[in-house]
């Protein structure tokens, strides 16, 4: 289905913490066809040429929620949006997200850092299987969507860098425990791309399907600004370049290619 284009009311506009706000935007049609690890293409100030990709964080009565967090002149434009004005919106995009669990087989594990953790919503509230957590942040000022994840999964940690909250660490120390404690059916994981690598460290032990959104690394969300270009190990191993917004933004642990 080709995308929607959509002019969204935000109904509610919540600042979370230091340069991270959370939308509630009215967009029935683009909501109903919304998959987890979805994204969608946002127009910002007119002065602004390109729109911003922003993951889907959960969907709810007609309404996307977006999680954004300031990282330039589009996000910051966003950041200052309050309710009842309008969005130009176009979505759902991306031809990957998190894939459906198997409801006979064993739970999931989601590994989420910083605002990373927003797409992992929306694949836990859609799991047919029971869900463990674990979210990453810096320090306990940068918490963000803790009771939301508490309220559908099993299970739910949360690390600081500096333990200022919850448990001191990474998720990947998080994360190792885990899998050794439990036998899970499959990873997803979305967050920076160091601790994306880190994770990967820690799934490749386990040896079970892992899937990472990685969002982080979108700049136009078309495939035009190429500053998504991600190396990728197809069939046979043979290696090329896709783009995450394009190709993606989820892939399988095993399809990229980590430069050491």
């Amino acid at each position: 289905m080709p995308p929607i284009l959509e002019q969204g009311t935000i109904r509610r506009a919540e600042r979370l913490c230091h340069n991270v706000i959370d939308l509630r935007i009215e967009s029935p049609r683009i909501a109903r066809e919304v998959q987890p690890g979805q994204f969608v293409h946002i127009k910002c100030a007119d002065d602004l040429l390109l729109r911003r990709p922003i993951s889907v964080c959960d969907v709810e009565d007609g309404q996307l929620r977006l999680i954004v967090e300031v990282a330039g002149a589009g996000t910051r434009w966003l950041y200052g949006r309050r309710a009842g004005e309008v969005l130009d919106l176009l979505g759902p995009l991306g031809d990957r997200g998190f894939p459906t669990p198997d409801a006979r087989g064993g739970p999931v594990l989601l590994l989420g850092g910083g605002c990373g953790v927003a797409p992992l919503l929306l694949a836990a509230k859609c799991s047919p299987v029971a869900v463990d957590m674990v979210m990453g942040f810096t320090e306990k000022c940068r918490v963000i969507m803790e009771q939301d994840f508490k309220s559908c999964c099993r299970s739910l940690t949360v690390c600081t860098d500096d333990g200022s909250y919850g448990t001191a660490g990474f998720v990947s120390q998080a994360a190792l425990r885990l899998l050794e404690q439990e036998d899970y059916q499959a990873v997803f994981s979305c967050g920076s791309m160091a601790m994306l690598k880190s994770v990967v460290q820690a799934v490749e032990r386990a040896d079970i399907p892992c899937y990472l959104s990685l969002d982080e690394r979108m700049g136009c969300g078309l495939g035009a600004c190429l500053g998504c270009a991600v190396k990728l190990r197809g069939e046979g191993g043979a290696e090329h370049y896709g783009h995450v917004c394009k190709q993606g933004p989820v892939f399988e642990l095993r399809e990229v290619v980590w430069d050491v």
